[in-house]
């Protein structure tokens, strides 16, 4: 059975791969955080296609059958350079869509918050897709968040005066559901909702997505009937550039202990 080949920017998208490994539990993953270019959302489009395009040959060069790309930025700003890569033949699945189809199916037409990184909002496109199912778009970029949970300021006053600053106005005050925007986000998705009126949702990507890459892998051609038992499944957790910060972060984001290997795909000066 192929791998998912699974990638972020950093170690976020473990919220994924979790969901993932959940909804899939016979298959093998393969999961690459860049965390020496992190975090994606201060980079240009221009480096944010090319970073994804490098990682995602090397996903596939391992033998992923499947690519998820559990990043918004790089679902932003680079889904169509990694289909490119992946050709027609190897299932792409973005973090944006599936919430898009998640949301246009759950509510009726009316207002919805996005909050993610400067690249992620900068698009538009999350905003363009929700406007074309009727919806009135309310979008902040976010960009200190992601920083602070990368480093372990999830829990206490740090992630708190940062998610008081930024959603402490009154844009996200007639929102029927707020979508997180950025993989990291779910690790403080309870400060997040003390923020907001009561009785806005709070949409996570990672169970979409999830959702998605099962239908798509079902529905693709050669796709694996069967399922081996979820301890049998390989799964491998490699990063760019491995510190101790990000050894120690990993286990946050997956929700159980794993080993994180470094491989270096860039030189000196990427």
């Amino acid at each position: 059975m192929k791998p998912i080949g699974i990638f972020d920017s950093g170690i976020g998208g473990l919220t994924v791969a979790r969901a993932i490994a959940e909804s899939l539990p016979g298959n093998p993953i393969v999961y690459f955080g860049d965390t020496a270019h992190l975090p994606y959302g201060e980079k240009s489009a221009d480096l944010i296609r090319r970073y994804a395009s490098r990682i995602t040959e090397e996903l596939l060069a391992m033998g992923c059958g499947a690519i998820v790309i559990a990043c918004n930025s790089a679902s932003t700003n680079a889904l169509e350079v990694v289909r490119e890569v992946a050709g027609v033949n190897v299932p792409v699945v973005d973090v944006v869509s599936p919430v898009v189809h998640q949301v246009a199916s759950t509510f009726e037409k009316g207002r919805i918050g996005i909050i993610g990184t400067r690249a992620t909002i900068d698009s538009g496109w999350y905003q363009r897709l929700l406007e074309d199912e009727g919806f009135e778009v309310v979008a902040k970029a976010t960009p200190l968040l992601a920083s602070a949970i990368e480093e372990g300021f999830h829990e206490g006053r740090v992630s708190t005066a940062l998610v008081e600053a930024y959603l402490g106005g009154p844009e996200f005050s007639e929102i029927e559901a707020l979508i997180l925007g950025c993989t990291h986000y779910p690790l403080i998705a309870e400060q997040i909702a003390a923020q907001l009126p009561d009785g806005v949702k709070i949409i996570d990507s990672a169970t979409a997505v999830a959702a998605s890459l099962k239908e798509s892998m079902a529905s693709s051609a050669g796709a694996a009937s069967q399922t081996v038992p979820s301890k049998s499944a390989t799964q491998r957790f490699l990063v760019s550039d491995l510190t101790q910060s990000f050894a120690r972060g990993a286990q946050r984001f997956f929700g159980d202990e794993i080993e994180l290997e470094e491989r270096k795909l860039w030189g000196v000066n990427p």
